[in-house]
């Protein structure tokens, strides 16, 4: 399969979607995310296609990569410290609550498999981490090569029916028994939303390419920094000084005001759900054992369960708590998807420097867990 259908259908299909938004009711009700990271998975399980999951693969760390210092340039960072202390609250709660279940899961587990307690301290990194800390966690483990595949498979499978029933109706149902967030803490940016909007054509072509050169600059300068500290495209890193170089350039405020960021951020990151959803293939989780969906589905949704009712009890907004959910869960590259769900930008900045302390601390407290196991 060549690359045009995959490079067609992951920067066309945003476009198709969000023209269709304020046409097609139920586009506009389930959000442009879930339909394009839906759209991705219909593509990626279409045996026809020959689907190409290296190339989706790349694809969506070139999108992810350019969506997010687009919608950071566009972020008000001082108005962040007054969010901090609820998100640091959140976080921390969502960590005990993931080491719980990991912990209750290796117990209840253990005559399953001899490496459950592996198995458990993986889940313990991803959960509060992302896919570097499962991957990192397994290799010092040492954990067979089938279980490390079959438990990564099942975790993209069970995290992909999370990341659609909170980006749809589960919203919904967390605003019924948490707090509204208080914006009156941020201040009111719609007005370069509607500044985009007045603009020419023209304008926003040219406003759109000087951003994508921009920022494909940060990309290449967050790349060379990783290879130089690390001899390896670290993902933490990158996402590090990427989140650096899009900060300091926000308190420009010419740049913070520029016309187009969040739209041509946005739009990435359509591209990104589409592509990260193609690689959510049904024939590698069939292939796994009933009992590994069950483990992973007891510690995924306890934990996000635990953290939920811990955030209500502790009177932690619905945003907070949903944003602090997404970037353990997930890790950072997804707390910008949720923020555009959520409409809610002033939660970016918080959500993504929260998903690297996750995988900054993400090792650490998946070995704790597996060693208190063993």
């Amino acid at each position: 399969m060549n690359i045009f259908l995959p490079l067609l259908a992951v920067f066309g299909l945003p476009i198709l979607v969000t023209s269709l938004e304020k046409k097609f009711k139920p586009i506009e009700w389930l959000s442009p995310v879930v339909c394009c990271y839906a759209l991705g998975i219909l593509l990626g399980n279409l045996e026809f296609l020959n689907w190409d999951a290296k190339i989706a693969r790349t694809l969506s760390e070139v999108s992810v990569m350019l969506a997010l210092p687009m919608l950071l340039l566009a972020t008000d960072f001082p108005a962040w410290f007054k969010l901090a202390k609820s998100t640091i609250i959140s976080f921390f709660m969502l960590i005990i609550c993931v080491a719980l279940m990991c912990y209750s899961a290796g117990i209840l587990f253990k005559d399953y498999d001899p490496e459950v307690w592996k198995m458990a301290g993986m889940l313990g990194g991803v959960y509060i981490g992302g896919t570097a800390n499962l991957t990192a966690i397994g290799k010092m483990l040492n954990i067979r090569d089938e279980v490390f595949i079959t438990l990564n498979a099942v975790d993209v499978a069970i995290g992909g029916i999370y990341l659609l029933i909170v980006m749809s109706f589960g919203v919904k149902i967390l605003t019924l028994f948490l707090k509204p967030f208080d914006h009156s803490l941020i201040p009111d940016e719609e007005v370069d939303v509607l500044n985009w909007r007045k603009l020419s054509f023209g304008r926003k072509i040219r406003n759109a390419t000087i951003l994508t050169l921009g920022c494909g600059i940060s990309v290449g300068i967050s790349l060379f920094v990783s290879k130089a500290l690390t001899g390896e495209e670290s993902a933490g890193v990158i996402i590090l000084v990427l989140t650096f170089i899009a900060l300091s350039l926000s308190f420009i405020q010419k740049i913070r005001h520029f016309e187009g960021s969040q739209e041509c951020g946005h739009y990435f990151l359509l591209a990104f759900c589409v592509a990260v959803g193609s690689l959510a293939r049904a024939d590698q989780l069939l292939e796994g054992k009933m009992w590994y969906f069950v483990f992973c589905t007891f510690v995924m949704f306890g934990s996000i369960v635990l953290h939920f009712l811990c955030c209500f009890f502790l009177k932690i907004d619905r945003d907070t708590a949903i944003i602090t959910s997404m970037a353990g869960i997930f890790g950072p590259a997804f707390v910008a998807p949720m923020s555009q769900v959520l409409k809610n930008k002033a939660i970016l900045v918080s959500g993504v420097t929260t998903g690297l302390v996750g995988i900054a601390l993400g090792n650490f407290v998946g070995l704790f867990v597996a060693y208190l196991l063993k």
